[in-house]
């Protein structure tokens, strides 16, 4: 497919959100368009992580457009979302793993990086309201980084998860102040939390600026925790096999030729719950997207609104023999579904561009064909 009217303006609408401002957002329209960014965790698109978001993927992908061919910029955690917030890639950001030594919200992150990401300049150029409600970054929250009390610049209202995902006994910074929760489904589930704190932004945001909302997700993160509803699903369901499942990649790379092969059948067995615990929580996601569309389109914003939906990196299971992770640079962990629906971009549309990114002389990545 080309890059030709609402392909090209939705393209555009990608590089500004992974870039900063363009004229895409900051143009002279009388009515600048919302932006909504639903980022999961670990979700994969080659071996079938779309499937359970039936809901998902009609109304943003069946309503827009879907990428066949979107990848992120590192295979793990903090370095691809430091990219996803500041455009840069990882050498230029500096997080190079998911420790606070490797820089993953260091002191020197906050300083350097936090300042320039996206949302910051939303906010500063474009008089946006931003809205954060998830998983941050890895070490986000560690005493010796400033707690939970750090808000990073630029955001209007601040729900971040203290460290890395959970479902269940966290602490969440609110505002900068700490919010326990614990493991009573009705009220801890963080999912389902993040959904209605999503929810009462919406319905109490200034209807006088344009938004911003970021929502990122713990599934389907380990420990792969599902909502009490939704823990009997796909109980037939398994890792599939496809060509390089539990082989032995012999003329990989060192680190994949360390992994044992073939696996046991324990370790396969133990694979299979985990693939289906996985899409169990995606349910939940599934959920949220489905309430923050028709809350949108209660509030008659929705035809306004720029919807993306993506995650910070893709995911294995068995391929290669290597049991559950990511970290390889291989498709099936550095591919990413990514859908979006909003203002001038057609329904059931499928863009096989290449999104491919070259850096530009402001250190900014720029998308190129």
């Amino acid at each position: 497919m080309g890059l030709k009217g609402s392909g090209l303006r939705s393209l555009l609408i990608c590089v500004t959100l992974w870039t900063g401002p363009s004229s895409a957002l900051f143009g002279h329209a009388n009515r600048r368009p919302n932006i909504v960014l639903v980022l999961t965790d670990d979700l994969d698109v080659l071996i079938g992580g779309l499937n359970p978001l039936s809901k998902t993927k009609k109304l943003i992908g069946d309503a827009g457009m879907t990428f066949t061919n979107a990848f992120v910029a590192s295979p793990l955690c903090c370095p691809s979302r430091a990219s996803i917030l500041t455009g840069k890639y990882p050498h230029n950001h500096h997080v190079v793993n998911n420790t606070l030594e490797g820089n993953c919200s260091s002191r020197a992150w906050q300083k350097s990086e936090e300042p320039h990401a996206f949302p910051a300049l939303l906010k500063a150029y474009g008089g946006y309201q931003t809205f954060f409600a998830g998983k941050y970054l890895n070490q986000y929250g560690r005493a010796d980084a400033g707690g939970v009390e750090h808000v990073p610049p630029g955001w209007s209202y601040w729900f971040a998860l203290e460290r890395n995902s959970k479902y269940y006994n966290y602490t969440m910074s609110v505002n900068g102040k700490p919010q326990k929760h614990g493991a009573d489904y009705s009220r801890d589930y963080l999912t389902d939390v993040l959904a209605n704190v999503s929810l009462d932004f919406l319905q109490y945001k200034s209807s006088y600026q344009p938004f911003f909302m970021m929502v990122s997700t713990p599934a389907p993160h380990s420990p792969w925790t599902a909502a009490p509803q939704y823990q009997d699903r796909f109980n037939t369901t398994k890792a599939p096999r496809d060509p390089n499942f539990n082989i032995h990649g012999a003329n990989k790379h060192w680190l994949i030729r360390q992994a044992k092969t073939p696996m046991t059948n324990s370790s396969v067995q133990f694979l299979d719950e985990a693939f289906r615990k996985r899409w169990q929580t995606l349910l939940s996601v599934d959920d949220l997207v489905e309430k923050i569309v028709k809350k949108l389109e209660v509030r008659g914003e929705l035809d306004n609104t720029y919807i993306f939906f993506t995650s910070d990196n893709g995911y294995h299971t068995g391929q290669f023999s290597l049991p559950l992770d990511k970290r390889q640079l291989y498709e099936f962990d550095i591919k990413v579904p990514l859908m979006v629906r909003g203002p001038n971009i057609k329904p059931n549309q499928t863009s096989q561009v290449d999104l491919i990114a070259k850096q530009g002389e402001d250190g900014h990545l720029v998308t190129i064909q």
